[in-house]
């Protein structure tokens, strides 16, 4: 087989998402379903139709994954899912002799995902975005493959972010199986089901921050925020959310306003669902995406502007949030429509910064740093700020001295 390049795979800029492709080869298709966790009663044949209603279910996410054969290898494929990516699962489908290749493509989190694995382990995995961070009992096996794939592994700036980087990462993982992924290998009926038992976790080990992708981004930051106290780590992520609120212009937004002051007070803990502040993050959320809001629930929900494989049925007028004061406002006239991408723009500093507030909640003040100091290093992002994310990492040296 001819060696594939990312070109073979340029059709993938403009699909999906959020998806995960997983390529498995030793377990048949129905036991790879049951591998993912699918009970064997609720393997059946899945249309279009039960894909978008089982998203629209789940608000937005997706727990089926389909399968079908290529060659010799099975393709597992999740639209808005992505347990192919737990190491859990790779464990599950490698066992006994098998191998598997795992890539996940997620726009909204911006991290994207890949994982080789055989025999029940995982051999090298990565973010497509910063390659130069990868893990594993074979953590440089494809640093070949890599390099041709410009992936560069060992890059000279060691702050090296690739934007555009899936379609390299499904050329790697063509170039293990030999298998080239095409939508077409989707068209039709497919064998599926949702996960409802699937593979336990493996017992927490290590430091749970030692795959942060800011330890990819910037090295220096995240050893500064590892010296410094719990209460530093706590100060300092509430003054860095603050700053980031005033940057995308939502300072004195009640909502984040209340939820900061209570991070001052140490007040920290799981968000609900059903919390002011997270219902505030689901406006921006449903700007961005173009899922609207139900004006039933308040919750957002995904719409067929959306994803094609959502039901006619769920197109209606929605809530929408006035981001301002985060409260509801009146019914829209109109069908929600897919943002555009200077639409996007627009929103992203905002919801952002209302990230990065629910980040100084969090009970573990050094993952609190972690999650509100990590869009200063993230390339391309609109907060991100090298020369501030230098003189954080300087000033919590210095205060931890």
């Amino acid at each position: 087989m001819r060696r594939i390049m990312p070109a073979d795979y340029a059709w993938e800029n403009d699909w999906y998402e959020i998806y995960t492709v997983t390529f498995v080869h030793g377990p048949d298709e129905r036991e790879t379903l049951r591998r993912f966790g699918v009970a064997d009663a609720n393997i059946h044949v899945v249309d279009d139709d039960e894909v978008g209603e089982r998203t629209a279910v789940n608000e937005g996410c997706c727990d089926m994954v389909l399968v079908t054969r290529a060659g010799d290898w099975i393709i597992a494929f999740e639209y808005d899912g992505w347990a192919g990516t737990r190491p859990a699962t790779l464990r599950e489908l490698t066992r006994d002799g098998g191998e598997a290749v795992s890539v996940m493509r997620h726009d909204y989190a911006a991290s994207h995902d890949f994982q080789h694995a055989a025999d029940g382990r995982i051999r090298t995995a990565f973010r497509p975005q910063t390659p130069q961070e990868r893990w594993g009992s074979h953590p440089d096996a494809l640093n070949e493959d890599l390099r041709e794939l410009g992936l560069e592994p060992e890059p000279a700036d060691e702050f090296q972010y690739l934007s555009g980087s899936v379609p390299a990462a499904l050329a790697l993982a063509s170039r293990i199986t030999g298998v080239l992924f095409t939508p077409a290998l989707l068209d039709g009926s497919l064998l599926g089901g949702v996960i409802t038992d699937p593979p336990p976790n493996d017992p927490p080990r290590g430091d749970p921050l030692a795959r942060h992708a800011l330890r990819a981004c910037n090295r220096k930051l995240a050893e500064a925020i590892d010296l410094a106290s719990p209460d530093l780590q706590r100060r300092a992520a509430v003054a860095e959310a603050r700053r980031q609120c005033e940057l995308a212009g939502v300072a004195d937004q009640p909502v984040l306003a209340a939820a900061l002051a209570a991070a001052e007070r140490g007040e920290t803990g799981p968000i609900g669902r059903d919390s002011p502040l997270a219902e505030f993050i689901r406006g921006y959320e449903s700007e961005l995406t173009g899922h609207p809001i139900d004006e039933a629930t308040g919750e957002w929900m995904t719409g067929p502007s959306a994803l094609p494989h959502a039901s006619t049925a769920e197109r209606r007028n929605i809530f929408s949030f006035d981001n301002k004061t985060g409260m509801p406002a009146c019914p829209s006239c109109r069908w929600h429509h897919r943002p555009g991408e200077a639409e996007r723009e627009a929103i992203r500093p905002r919801w952002q910064a209302a990230m990065s507030v629910r980040h100084t909640l969090s009970p573990d003040a050094r993952g609190a740093a972690y999650g509100t100091h990590f869009p200063l290093v993230y390339g391309g992002q609109p907060l991100a700020d090298r020369d501030h994310a230098t003189a954080v990492a300087t000033t919590l040296r210095a205060a931890s001295a």
